[in-house]
């Protein structure tokens, strides 16, 4: 049994039906109910609540005549925005024996994925059904492939495709519904099925499904169907001209148009409540020109599918019994008025009603989309299983991963993650912080008995085993978890520190855990916390013997001289510079040898010794400043004072003096270089 619906733009249509042994189509029950406030325009739904409340009441009406288990459902959707695409596939089937049904499925399905490769866009585009063209046996035509032999199968299909937010707007109003969809298909494919059979479809036949919001067309020839169409003009664009010119609700203006064929004249209210008359002919005037219209472009759309006009029409769906219509599109194509019909649901044979029997052209589609369901023909859905149940779904037209397959199974995400554990909230200098609980881990997933994971890619006829999440580790949070250090560098060395921390009030270490509702404090060390000394150390090596003092430092933090209490921040460079360094001479204890000379009646000591420094292999001063880890080598050397050395010791300019006199020792002396002696006596007179 199947539970077949039909979501027209006007109205919705219920069908409860089953195949006998004879494959003689059962139809049990059936309900129609009309939208409200025209929740669906063209075809394509815009209000998915309303339309899923109309479902309800169908269903609800199912269940009061007895038809409780209604969870499955076959659906059909209309071809706005409707491409097409053809596939093909080969497969060798030489080791296989006689072709079972299921392998014909599978191929199908496969020329179906390549017509969907074969897209320019099919990017946001959902296959909704597909026709076989022909199957070929060791590349012979044949009717059919099941239950032949042979090496190698061919099947090529032409697949329907439509954009997903109209697939996804259906799937939405059943699952509001809780129904699940085993089969999906076109308007159009369904109808065709239905009223023109395989023993039929050698003829060139066009059928027009005229519905309120389009017309969809499906053409046969040489045994197949060879093309899907759909034009966006029907039955509410007649409505709508009515509406309009007599100034009436869409409502009333509807019911006129279906009482065209049996009454002649028309009372009304206009929506200003004024009663108002009208008749047949006047009616005929205002809709003549959207039929025209309507059969113009039917035509021309069967013409550009086709090649050429058909050798008949059918015609099927509420929108077709207009006045009219038929002999226009009879006079469009060229045909004469017998090649054109409105196919009625009574003429169709082999269907059994349990009830009243279905009587009009608007129960085609409705009661074919029953019979394609039943007979799975052109359905796109197929089978995974999921710890051993079988579901259908909808995986033509897009890649399914494991994570979508068990969300529309029914899963949760909780069933397929683990929860996460508990989170940390504290405050930070008063800013509220969140640290998340660690993530649960994910379901054991397997496919095919094979390792796998949410995101793993889904094939029809996977088995997939689905295992028990579990939840995350409780979180553990330290204080340096969340405190970023702070980088400097002293005299060029790299330093890591960390701010002081307290929490509510109490100093901690950073390994201490932060609880919940924690409220944290950071503080940043000053220049002193950081100096392991606030005077320089000096070393440094006379001859070899290694000498120690102090200096004071100055602090340079980025270039500037500041005060040791100035607060560190990351990436601050430091300089320490030591200042007021002694000189070398303070640490040299050497009594130099000297000669104690008379000059002028004033004793003078010359010194015959002289003090060498060097650093560095470089001759220094004496009074030259101490520079750490500096190599000094200290070395005494002889000299002979003479009496050009005492000349230091006169307060006198030279160039001043015109005349002079030099004695030694009581005699003139004979040159300022005579070296001079112990004791020796000199008198330097000068004008």
């Amino acid at each position: 049994m199947i539970f077949s619906l039909d979501v027209g733009t006007r109205t919705l249509i219920g069908v409860i039906a089953e195949l006998d042994k004879d494959e003689k189509l059962i139809i049990k029950d059936s309900i129609i109910q009309e939208h409200e406030n025209r929740a669906m325009m063209d075809g394509q739904i815009h209000d998915v609540h309303k339309v899923a409340k109309g479902v309800q009441k169908i269903i609800e009406k199912f269940k009061e005549n007895g038809f409780t288990d209604l969870k499955n459902v076959a659906v059909a959707l209309a071809g706005r925005f409707l491409i097409t695409s053809t596939g093909e596939y080969t497969q060798d089937i030489s080791t296989e024996g006689y072709i079972e049904k299921e392998l014909v499925k599978k191929m199908e399905l496969e020329a179906v994925k390549r017509a969907t490769e074969n897209l320019d866009y099919s990017k946001g585009m959902y296959c909704v059904g597909y026709s076989v063209l022909y199957y070929e046996l060791d590349e012979e035509w044949i009717k059919h492939l099941e239950g032949q032999k042979g090496n190698k199968a061919n099947v090529k299909v032409i697949s329907a495709f439509l954009p997903k937010n109209v697939v996804e707007a259906m799937m939405s109003v059943l699952e509001k519904n809780s129904l699940n969809p085993v089969h999906i298909t076109l308007e159009p494919i369904a109808a065709i099925n239905l009223v023109v059979p395989e023993d039929l479809r050698n003829l060139n036949i066009a059928m027009i499904d005229v519905g309120a919001g389009t017309s969809d067309i499906a053409i046969s020839n040489e045994g197949t169907i060879k093309a899907y169409g759909m034009v966006p003009i029907a039955g509410d664009e007649i409505t709508e001209a009515i509406s309009k010119e007599l100034l009436i609700d869409f409502s009333t203006a509807e019911k006129i148009k279906k009482e065209l064929s049996i009454n002649e004249e028309f009372t009304y209210k206009d929506i200003l409540d004024f009663e108002q008359k009208t008749d047949k002919k006047n009616i005929e005037k205002i809709i003549n020109p959207i039929i025209e219209n309507a059969a113009v472009e039917i035509s021309e759309k069967i013409i550009e599918l086709n090649g050429k006009p058909p050798v008949a029409v059918m015609i099927v769906g509420g929108g077709g019994k207009v006045l009219g219509f038929k002999e226009k599109i009879a006079e469009k194509l060229g045909l004469p008025e017998n090649r054109v019909a409105l196919k009625d649901i009574e003429t169709i044979k082999d269907i059994i009603y349990l009830k009243e029997p279905l009587i009009g052209s608007e129960y085609i589609t409705p009661v074919g989309i029953a019979n394609s369901a039943l007979k799975r023909e052109g359905n796109v859905f197929n089978h995974v299983k999921i710890n051993g149940t079988t579901i259908n779904m909808m995986m033509i037209g897009t890649d399914l991963n494991v994570m979508q397959v068990l969300l529309q199974y029914g899963y949760s995400i909780s069933q397929l993650i683990g929860v996460p554990s508990n989170a940390i909230t504290y405050e930070l200098n008063g800013e509220f912080k969140i640290k998340k609980g660690n993530m649960g881990k994910e379901a054991l997933i397997k496919i095919n008995n094979q390792i796998a994971n949410l995101k793993s890619k889904i094939k029809p006829g996977d088995e997939i085993e689905v295992g028990v999440p579990e939840k995350g580790e409780p979180l553990e949070l330290k204080i340096k978890d969340i405190i970023n250090p702070i980088n400097i560098t002293i005299n060029g060395i790299k330093k890591e520190l960390y701010p002081k921390v307290k929490i509510n009030g109490k100093d901690l270490n950073m390994n201490e855990k932060i609880k919940d509702g924690d409220k944290l404090e950071t503080k940043n060390p000053k220049v002193y916390e950081v100096l392991d000394e606030k005077s320089s150390t000096i070393i440094f090596t006379i001859n070899g013997k290694t000498y120690e003092t102090s200096s004071n430092i100055v602090i340079i933090k980025n270039d500037e001289i500041i005060d040791e209490n100035n607060e560190i921040k990351n990436n601050d460079s430091i300089i320490l510079k030591a200042v007021d360094m002694p000189q070398i001479k303070k640490f040299l204890d050497i009594k130099l040898k000297s000669r104690k000379i008379i000059f002028n009646e004033e004793l003078i000591e010359l010194n015959e010794q002289k003090i060498l420094i060097k650093k560095s292999g470089k001759q220094i001063s004496e009074n030259s400043k101490i520079e750490n880890n500096a190599n000094y080598t200290v070395d005494i050397q002889e000299i002979q004072p003479n009496i050009i050395s005492l000349f230091s010791h006169l307060s006198m300019d030279v160039k001043n003096v015109k005349n002079y006199r030099l004695m030694i020792n009581g005699k003139e002396a004979k040159s300022f270089m005579t070296i001079l002696e112990d004791g020796d006596k000199v008198r330097f007179d000068y004008k």
